[in-house]
């Protein structure tokens, strides 16, 4: 592939045999979705013919009944193989088929029965229009059935909103007729809202704000109600004529005389009494406070609003002369849209018909791509269906093969040309990306627009034209897609391609502008910033919110006690700083003015003034003890380094001559084993020295951690069976990785592991565990110690310091500090934690470390 690269042929080739591939793809994809939808990969073929002559029939058939019902002898031109007959009846249970006097029509006169032929019943009224389309079965044209639909809605003027005092209820006053409204919301100074939902069983309106328990107390609610979910159940609720609610008067005479007797025998008004209960009428309001003449404000069916000012006070009962014309509708369904207009269904104009349609499917039908004979052609699409039915999967396979392989080769090649290695790039590729983008979808739009309005005008049976046209469009979307995706491969290529666009320029001008401001005023001035930034939303949002004079001036008193509070506070933590970035870098002897401070904060700064004394103190002793120690490593390692040398040349020189005494021989063997463990000494001096001053080189890779577990074991099975020690692993079930040297890392791992086999209690299990925490992966070493630690981890991790105070074991007391050099050299982090008896100590990484910790060695 890297020779053709560049290639501007191989280029063209590879264009040319993606968009192939994609035309074929996309009509073989079309054409086995259509197979599938049609059944074709899972049913025979006759059974497919059988399924689209049933088709055909229905629509010759539709034809047939159009023509029955227009009384007319002459109608579309129908097939020789359509054999049909026409009845007038709701079902065909009891009609003899073969009786011809059950048909309205019917052009046969074999015998049959039910299941010999396709039926299928069809309801139509005066209203419903049989829709001739242009076409054919090939071309998807035919006989098209229009419902004009069950039920006539018409719009009806509500010219008054009236709340009914005979029956307690709101109505909607159109024409001389009541229409009940479905919903009250109440708004309310003193409550907040109420919603009353009519009930049109009970002739009431329910209290959403309480709710029936199962004790049956009524309890507060505080669920939110769903308006347009209410109205419309309550609509359909709503059925046959309006009748007043007679069975409801008694109860609700018995609570007005309950309320009457109560409202005599004391000057203060009912209070909440009514409100308790589930089922109410607004007359049982009278008299409390919550009477309508206390309102403020009503929603309707959760979409007119309206004021109590603009009800009229209406009486329906036959006493009142005036309104003894208007009665309450006889309309069940009917509904309030979003301009206040009435709707009401007024229920179907014209009876429907019932025709019953008989066919006898074709059995021999021919094949002829110029018959306009629908049954013709239904059989000749079959046969050509099924002899292209594996052909297409095999097509839309190899195309997508092909197709990708071409697309990869593309953005691979794209940016390379011969005779230089660097990137090529085009005119598209010095445009903003994102505006390239947006170019490319408005493009897209615009192909796609302008093939979609000019197909809509194009007649069905111009099939092959569509096709063609549908191709070119496709060709075009594609081919801009393509150009927009080689550009994107080229600003990959090229590397950071997201700085290449207008939202990153202008992103970037503008942090680039408000860091230089950050970072050249003061810290009390970015206070002050913060605080008019905050300050101005703030008064926004009391202006918009609170529009009331008392809020705006209790907002401007607090802003003027709060600010030169905070503003004074600021000073002295501004001077709290200074004082912390003055010790802190380099001059301990800095003194903080703390005579105008209070409070924490004059307390605060006396003790960073006595931070200096003890600060001096422990530098001076611990670079004391550093370079005391560093010098006896260097000496001790330099001094003994070469006698022991001579020593273990020599005992290896008497290990090959031939001894014979047995006691001289232990002797030897024991030389041989002092000495090594006095070179390790030695190596281990030396080790720590280097790691402690950072003279070890360190190669950093991408290592995982759960191969060193595995290798633990296996290198530690024989030690920690010896020692009596159960080791326990648990780690993740997938991969992780860290970044580290791997000699270090596992000097680490030996050092610690080592140190648990010499002091950890026989018959224990050593726990190592290795987790993953938002990015950070840790290895943790557990264990009981056999010997009581009494001193610190602090004086554990320090040099030449074991556990065992009586040194019966061997070990110089330098592994968990080489080990923590070791750590730091590769960028992460040791912590030893000592508990009682409990001995644990946490290796550390970052998941991603890897750049943080090349930084952090170069930087050593």
């Amino acid at each position: 592939m890297e020779k053709w690269k560049g290639s501007i042929m191989a280029k063209i080739i590879a264009w040319i045999v993606l968009s192939a591939s994609a035309l074929c793809f996309i009509f073989g994809a079309a054409g086995s979705v259509f197979m599938i939808e049609e059944g074709v990969y899972n049913n025979s073929k006759d059974d497919i013919r059988k399924q689209w002559f049933e088709q055909v029939s229905f629509q010759y058939g539709l034809s047939a009944i159009d023509d029955l019902r227009r009384e007319r002898t002459e109608g579309m031109d129908t097939s020789p193989y359509f054999k049909y007959g026409i009845i007038k009846a709701e079902s065909l249970d009891g009609i003899d088929l073969n009786d011809e006097k059950s048909y309205a029509v019917r052009n046969f006169s074999d015998k049959i029965s039910i299941d010999d032929v396709y039926t299928n019943s069809v309801e139509l009224s005066d209203e419903d229009q049989i829709v001739y389309t242009n076409g054919n079965f090939l071309t998807g044209g035919g006989v098209e059935l229009m419902y004009s639909g069950d039920n006539s809605y018409v719009s009806i003027y509500a010219d008054r909103i009236c709340y009914d005092e005979a029956k307690g209820i709101f109505v909607y006053l159109a024409g001389n007729e009541y229409y009940p409204v479905q919903q009250i919301e109440v708004e309310s100074e003193k409550s907040g809202n109420l919603i009353f939902t009519y009930d049109a069983e009970k002739k009431m309106y329910w209290n959403e704000q309480t709710q029936t328990t199962d004790s049956g107390f009524m309890t507060d609610g505080t669920g939110e109600y769903d308006i347009a979910e209410s109205t419309e159940s309550s609509i359909t609720d709503v059925s046959g004529e309006y009748v007043s609610a007679e069975s409801t008067e008694e109860a609700i005479t018995d609570v007005k005389e309950n309320e009457k007797v109560a409202a005599e025998s004391t000057e203060e008004p009912i209070k909440m009494d009514v409100l308790d209960q589930e089922y109410i009428t607004f007359d049982m309001l009278d008299g409390t406070q919550w009477d309508v003449k206390n309102w403020d404000y009503l929603l309707l069916d959760g979409v007119r609003g309206i004021s109590m000012d603009e009800i009229d006070r209406v009486d329906s009962s036959e006493k009142n002369a005036e309104n003894a014309d208007i009665s309450y509708t006889t309309y069940g369904d009917y509904y309030l849209d979003g301009n206040y207009t009435l709707w009401v269904n007024m229920g179907q104009k014209t009876p429907k018909i019932t025709y019953q349609l008989i066919v006898l499917l074709p059995q021999n039908v021919g094949i002829d791509k110029n018959s306009t004979d629908w049954y013709v052609q239904a059989n000749t699409l079959l046969d050509f269906v099924y002899s292209m039915r594996y052909t297409a999967l095999v097509v839309m396979f190899f195309s997508f093969i092909i197709g990708v392989a071409a697309f990869v080769f593309l953005m691979c090649a794209a940016g390379h040309r011969k005779g230089t290695d660097k990137i090529v790039t085009t005119v598209w590729d010095h445009m903003w990306f994102d505006v390239f983008a947006v170019l490319i979808v408005l493009a897209e739009v615009f192909i796609f627009y302008v093939a979609f309005m000019f197909l809509a005008n194009i007649d069905i049976m111009y099939l092959p034209f569509i096709l063609f046209v549908t191709a070119i469009a496709s060709l075009c979307m594609g081919w801009l897609l393509l150009l927009f995706l080689l550009s994107f491969a080229v600003r990959v290529k090229l590397g950071k391609w997201w700085r290449h666009t207008l939202c990153y320029q202008i992103c970037s001008k503008i942090r680039k502008f408000f860091h230089m401001i950050w970072e050249n005023i003061g810290f009390l001035w970015k206070v002050i910033l913060v605080m008019l930034v905050l300050a101005f939303l703030e008064g926004i949002a009391v202006l918009m919110f609170l529009n009331t004079g008392i809020a705006f001036f209790l907002w401007l008193v607090e802003k003027l006690i709060l600010y030169p509070l905070i503003l004074w506070y600021c000073v002295q933590l501004n001077q709290l700083k200074t004082g912390t970035e003055k010790i802190a870098g380099g001059e301990p002897g800095y003194q903080i003015g703390t005579k105008h401070m209070t409070g924490i904060f004059k307390e605060q700064g006396e003790q960073i003034n006595h931070i200096s004394d003890g600060m001096t103190h422990a530098i001076e002793e611990r670079m004391k003890s550093e370079r005391f120690k560093t010098e006896l490593i260097t000496n001790v390692s330099h001094d003994i380094k070469t006698p022991l040398t001579s020593i273990i040349n020599y005992v290896d020189l008497l290990e090959k001559e031939d001894l014979h005494n047995e006691t001289a021989q232990e002797y030897l063997e024991v030389l041989d084993r002092q000495s090594g463990r006095l070179k390790k000494l030695i190596e281990d001096l030396i080790e720590a020295s280097k790691a402690s001053t950072g003279n070890l080189p360190v190669h950093l890779e991408k290592l995982e951690a759960g191969i060193f577990m595995t290798q633990t074991v296996g290198e530690f099975e024989e030690k920690t069976k010896a020692a009596g020690l159960d080791l326990v692993i648990e780690k993740p079930d997938t991969p992780v990785y860290i970044m580290a040297d791997s000699r270090h890392f596992w000097r680490v791992i030996d050092n610690l592991m080592n140190n648990i086999c010499k002091y950890a209690q026989n018959g224990t299990r050593v726990y190592i565990n290795l987790e993953v925490k938002e990015a950070q992966v840790s290895i943790t070493f557990r264990n009981t110690s056999k010997y009581p630690l009494n001193i610190s981890s602090e004086e554990l991790m320090e040099r030449f310091v074991r556990g065992d105070e009586s040194r019966n074991t061997e070990g110089s007391g330098l592994g968990l500090s080489i080990a923590n050099s070791l750590m730091d050299l590769m960028g992460g982090t040791f912590r030893l934690y000592v508990d009682g008896d409990l001995f644990k100590v946490v290796l550390g990484f970052a998941e991603s470390a890897e750049k943080e910790t090349k930084e952090k060695i170069e930087e050593l």
